[in-house]
């Protein structure tokens, strides 16, 4: 797993150091990856990119024990000075890169993982987990205790009352047999105070779910368990909680045994829900409101009236012209543009992943990547760039 520290130590590496970085797919389970399936096409994709044979050479090496070990898919940060691999518990895309270090790629890995909210809860538990990169953390696990009135729970069951109008019932008090028939009124009554019990319980966890979901950053989460234990916690959620519902699961036996793993299969198929609808509404909300096409684009980004950009997932694949002068910026999608009209500096063609750093930090864009059949069309239909205006 990526942590923070990982990720800040990878953005400082010097502009002009030679890196080569690498997603790899290792899940040993697909059968692209038996036998020499995996080390064949890693070293077709890295001699595609011109990796070194020696640095080629180590990532081959360490790949079979990536395939061995924790991750579905392993990134690669290494250099003659260092190597790092972070395995991952997601079906990434593969993707090389050699050269100077591509900081757009540790965003791009990361929007393909979103961090989510799990809660399992029943009668009996409630357990509160994070999905991150992957992978299910268990963060708090609280159990319902029954609050002491006085009356065992068991002795409510076996109680009885008589039944009024009928010869020989009377007599029988809670605990004693009597001699009559007998009313239902002791199972009523351990029903109503397990109810009263249920909500009193789902109300103080829906509390600390909406504290729970602020203090781990959290914008989404997921339910779990039986259907109807589900529905009766739904109900004692907030009208307007601090997070988005995204959908609800069920799982095997009692939320206390529940395997971490099997629920974590369960949500996977409403993360790649979120991720697909997401990525409908942004294309949907650029089609409404947004701006199309390269260079309209980035002159309203150097304008400063752009605020989210939309790009596809390899950014390496887009080209365009920065002035070589950085003091004084320029960028423009046009092939002819020989000097910058703003010094006369030469312009130099990069693609839009080495420049991304820059136009976000000059211009404070908000940068939101789509991915497979999305990227597609905002390449075809789009022009490759687009962006939301300020105004």
């Amino acid at each position: 797993m990526l942590n923070p520290s990982d990720i800040e130590r990878i953005e400082q590496l010097p502009e002009d150091a030679m890196v080569l970085m690498a997603v790899i797919n290792t899940n040993p389970t697909l059968s692209d990856n038996e036998g020499n399936g995996l080390t064949t096409r890693a070293k077709q994709l890295m001699n595609d990119e011109g990796v070194p044979p020696t640095l080629a050479g180590r990532v081959l090496d360490d790949l079979g024990q990536a395939r061995t070990g924790f991750g579905k898919s392993a990134f690669y940060v290494a250099s003659e000075e260092m190597f790092e691999r972070y395995d991952v518990q997601v079906d990434l895309p593969e993707r090389i890169h050699y050269g100077r270090p591509l900081k757009a790629m540790i965003p791009t890995v990361l929007e393909l993982m979103p961090r989510v909210g799990v809660l399992a809860v029943d009668r009996e538990w409630a357990r509160f987990f994070v999905i991150e990169q992957g992978e299910l953390s268990e963060i708090r696990r609280r159990e319902n205790v029954r609050l002491d009135d006085g009356k065992r729970w068991d002795t409510i069951v076996s109680g009885t009352r008589h039944v009024p109008g009928v010869q020989g019932s009377g007599g029988a008090g809670q605990g004693q047999p009597g001699s009559g028939p007998r009313s239902d009124s002791g199972y009523d009554l351990f029903e109503a105070k397990e109810a009263a019990n249920q909500q009193r319980f789902y109300n103080e966890m829906s509390q600390q779910l909406s504290k729970l979901m602020q203090q781990h950053d959290l914008k989404h989460l997921v339910l779990a368990g039986p259907v109807q234990r589900v529905a009766d916690f739904k109900a004692e959620l907030p009208e307007k909680p601090p997070y988005e519902l995204i959908g609800t699961t069920s799982v095997n036996g009692g939320v206390g045994w529940a395997d971490a793993g099997q629920l974590l299969e369960r949500v996977q198929p409403l993360l790649d829900e979120l991720h697909r609808n997401e990525q409908e509404q942004l294309l949907s909300e650029v089609q409404e409101h947004g701006v199309m096409e390269m260079e309209p684009v980035l002159e309203m980004i150097q304008q400063a009236r752009i605020y989210r950009l939309v790009i596809p997932e390899d950014g390496s694949q887009i080209h365009i012209y920065r002035s070589h002068n950085r003091e004084v910026p320029y960028f423009t999608s046009k092939k002819d543009v020989a000097h910058s009209p703003l010094d006369d500096s030469l312009m130099e063609r990069v693609t839009l992943d080495e420049v991304l750093p820059d136009l976000q930090q000059l211009y404070g864009l908000e940068v939101r990547r789509v991915h497979g059949d999305h990227a597609q069309r905002l390449v075809k239909e789009f022009g490759g760039l687009a962006g939301i205006p300020r105004y």
